[in-house]
């Protein structure tokens, strides 16, 4: 690789600690299981020693198969099988897991009155991890890294309720972004989806997830992190 020598202002460290920052935040990387805290690490990975390591660690499949049961609904009748959405089981803040996450990840924020600074009713995400484009809290959506159909057929079917709602409401496991790119994402798994920007870093943070709950990808799923990372 090429190193290109040149001095640096006060402006040009600020970018780079941002930097530094934001793939922290992309990747959020905590390992341990039962994690809940909102320490994010600063220092920046380097994006092809991660994948090598990440890859290292992930089980690797030819295909998973299409488990039956899967049902997000709550409604009546209906299964339920990752808990009601957005209700975090280890967490005692009382604002619910989606309000936790615009509040951080959105910039300019306000709160609605007598929520305890709970509820956002006003911010703008800047910029979209998905698109790059900047935008505004009506737009807002959160993604499931690893679709929540995905993890169900890749051995989630397998955990108990418990196991299922701490999945579906870790910090690692979801992003803010863009209503439209999380509509057109849907169920998609790694080897079918990426987004615009950000490719390698949304890459790093699916296998992430993976190692982290120990859910295996498919031959496609490697071989599209790796086309990602080039």
């Amino acid at each position: 690789m090429r190193v290109l020598r040149r001095r640096c202002g006060r402006g040009g460290v600020i970018a780079a600690l941002a930097a530094a920052v934001a793939i922290a935040v992309w990747l959020h990387p905590s390992l341990d299981f039962g994690y809940r805290g909102d320490t994010v690490a600063i220092a920046a990975p380097v994006a092809s020693d991660d994948l090598a390591s990440l890859l290292n660690q992930v089980r690797v499949v030819d295909r998973i198969d299409d488990v039956p049961g899967y049902e997000r609904s709550c409604a009546k009748g209906k299964g339920c099988v990752f808990g009601p959405a957005w209700s975090d089981p280890l967490d005692v803040s009382g604002c619910d897991t989606r309000d936790r996450l615009v509040a951080k990840a959105l910039q300019a924020v306000v709160f609605k009155p007598g929520t305890r600074k709970c509820k956002v009713i006003e911010g703008r995400l800047d910029p979209d991890p998905y698109s790059g484009k900047v935008i505004d809290l009506k737009q807002v959506s959160v993604d499931h890294i690893i679709p929540l159909k995905v993890a169900w057929d890749a051995g989630a079917w397998q955990w108990d309720l418990q196991q299922r709602r701490i999945f579906a409401n870790d910090m690692t496991e979801l992003i803010a972004v863009s209503g439209s790119a999380n509509m057109a994402k849907g169920q998609s798994p790694l080897s079918d989806w990426l987004p615009e920007t950000g490719q390698c870093l949304y890459a790093l943070r699916y296998l992430t997830v993976a190692v982290k709950y120990n859910l295996p990808v498919t031959v496609k799923d490697r071989d599209a992190a790796n086309a990602a990372c080039i």
